[in-house]
């Protein structure tokens, strides 16, 4: 089983990837509104990882249990410390469009929300699964707003955009 330490620390890693992702992205595209938007969705993945940062693990572990964690935490951040799942750094360069960028900015939040889904099955205490689902929900919210822009993605064009 992880702890809530555990999730927050590898959401907090997926966020970091998202990040580093977009930001390296905006240094290689010539576009400047594709360079904005993708200055906006790291400054996005940013925030993310800071509230995430904020949740605070207060469990009182036994040594054993203490143990069994780190294992589960270290294998699970190996796996994590490198995948941005369906964010790809080289496709999301060569988006022409807005519409491409947000539709690969969707799937990567969606497969975010499958991971920390995921996880719910190796978490038992209430508290962390309702802080966890809160997370999912958030990114929900997320999925929502870019799947918002892309219908309107035509007035979208020049316009920068403040969140």
């Amino acid at each position: 089983m992880f702890t809530l330490a555990d999730v927050r620390n590898i959401a907090v890693q997926i966020e970091k990837n998202g990040e580093e992702t977009y930001r390296r992205v905006a240094e290689q595209v010539d576009d400047a509104e594709l360079q904005r938007m993708f200055i906006w969705m790291a400054e996005e993945e940013k925030r993310h990882g800071e509230t995430f940062s904020a949740i605070i693990d207060d469990r009182n572990l036994s040594k054993e249990q203490a143990e069994l964690e780190a294992m589960g935490r270290s294998l699970l951040q190996d796996i994590v410390s490198s995948q941005t799942f369906s964010l790809d750094g080289k496709q999301l360069a060569q988006a022409r469009n807005l519409d491409e960028l947000l539709t690969q900015s969707i799937e990567f939040e969606e497969d975010t929300i499958d991971f920390y889904e995921f996880l719910l099955g190796f978490l038992d205490d209430a508290n962390a699964l309702a802080q966890l689902n809160a997370i999912i929900e958030q990114e929900r919210g997320h999925v929502q707003h870019l799947e918002e822009m892309l219908k309107n993605a035509d007035t979208l064009a020049g316009y920068e955009i403040h969140l």
